[in-house]
């Protein structure tokens, strides 16, 4: 598969590929796990493409990079775009609405690389019940993930893995 150059350096930031924070997370494909990530989504088990050009139809410029640990649902970059901005969708709502998560490859990069530092000693839900995320960390980092990506608010999907349960 071919990965734009930019994407590839932005992955080349990431010492982890995966990051839990109580029941959830985030979970990045390695490189050589891409294109078989794509399963499912671009095309089906066969080989057969399964994107479209209709609403809601998935897009034949998104590249799955990984997932969301709790639910699974993918993360995928916009390689149509020279942003390559990353975006999220929620599974089983028979058609793909995505939402953006990272403005651009780096931002995404950066924001994950928070996601694990608010995430320390809360990998598992003890760990995090024992270590609540409190709401002045809340705060602080929902306004970093917002600064990272040159927006006034965090996008939501990083609101939800750091909510208090």
């Amino acid at each position: 598969m071919n990965l734009p150059s930019r994407y590839l350096e932005a992955r080349k930031t990431l010492s982890f590929d995966q990051v839990s924070l109580g029941y959830g997370g985030i979970k990045v494909f390695p490189l050589r796990e891409i294109e078989e990530a794509q399963v499912g989504y671009s095309v089906s088990p066969d080989g057969a493409p399964l994107c479209g050009s209709e609403p809601g139809d998935w897009n034949a410029n998104w590249i799955v990079i990984g997932y969301e640990t709790g639910l699974g649902d993918p993360l995928f970059i916009d390689a149509g775009n020279p942003d390559l901005p990353v975006f999220t969708a929620m599974h089983g709502e028979s058609s793909w609405n995505p939402d953006l998560i990272g403005k651009t490859p780096e931002a995404f990069a950066a924001s994950f690389d928070e996601f694990r530092e608010i995430a320390a000693n809360r990998q598992d839900p003890i760990s995090l019940e024992e270590n609540p995320i409190t709401d002045g960390e809340r705060k602080a980092f929902l306004r970093r993930i917002a600064e990272l990506n040159g927006i006034e608010f965090a996008p939501e999907f990083w609101s939800v893995l750091v909510q208090d349960f």
